[in-house]
């Protein structure tokens, strides 16, 4: 049901203007408009199922680990870089710290990555116009420790539990303006297969953190046993 909404919007609306061009829409300017339009629609709906397929790898286990020694601090730099024009838009100061510690650590690079981008950009859409966002990650003990803050309006209590679950909406107040709600299971998904976790607190002066841990991976980590249904009994 929640992915028939989901495709459903934007469908909608790239039939409605595709439905207005062929009615007539000679003039230059409105069709370029209509046309953008559409782009966007189609953008968000590619996005979408492009997620949707990701998670469906997840669950099923099709997406192993790729360790390798990486430097986090430019892992997290070329993230608010990806990022750069998003966070330009809305006039964002966003701030990356991570120290020596994480120069050289045992992780799946790619999926570091698209945790970090998924909690920033998540950052990003829900706080202010110039609000400050804070990225950082230090190590401790054999634990990669990733943290991403924002001074925006923060997380309504009854909803922190739930905010990872595929399409769950939060409080009005806080919408969800572009994503398509499967960022945060990613990124769910991502930690536990790191042999992880990530948690999402209110700070009391305001704004969400979000902390993920992970287990820094070493050289000779085997991949976790195949389900054999032979070894069911009962």
């Amino acid at each position: 049901a929640n992915v028939s909404h989901e495709l459903r919007t934007p469908l909608t609306a790239i039939r409605g203007y595709a439905e207005a061009l062929l009615d007539g829409g000679d003039d230059p300017e409105l069709r370029t408009r209509f046309l953008g339009i559409i782009e966007r629609h189609a953008a968000r709906m590619e996005r979408l199922v492009t997620e949707l397929l990701r998670l469906a790898r997840l669950d099923a286990g099709q997406e192993p680990l790729e360790p390798a020694v990486t430097n986090v601090a430019t892992l997290l730099t070329g993230v608010k870089e990806d990022l750069g024009a998003a966070i330009a838009e809305k006039g964002h100061q966003v701030t990356v710290r991570a120290g020596a510690d994480v120069a050289a650590v045992r992780v799946d690079p790619a999926k570091v990555h698209d945790i970090v981008r998924n909690l920033v950009e998540n950052a990003v859409n829900y706080t202010p116009a110039g609000g400050v966002i804070e990225v950082s990650a230090a190590v401790d003990g054999e634990t990669l420790v990733l943290d991403v803050v924002d001074n925006g309006p923060g997380i309504p209590s009854d909803d922190l539990g739930r905010v990872f679950e595929r399409f769950y909406r939060v409080d009005k107040s806080r919408g969800r303006p572009g994503g398509t709600g499967l960022g945060l299971a990613i990124v769910r998904h991502l930690a536990e297969l790191h042999r992880g976790s990530v948690a999402v607190r209110n700070r009391p002066g305001g704004g969400a953190a979000f902390e993920v841990r992970l287990a820094m991976l070493p050289p000779d980590l085997a991949p976790p046993p195949a389900f054999d249904a032979d070894d069911v009994r009962g």
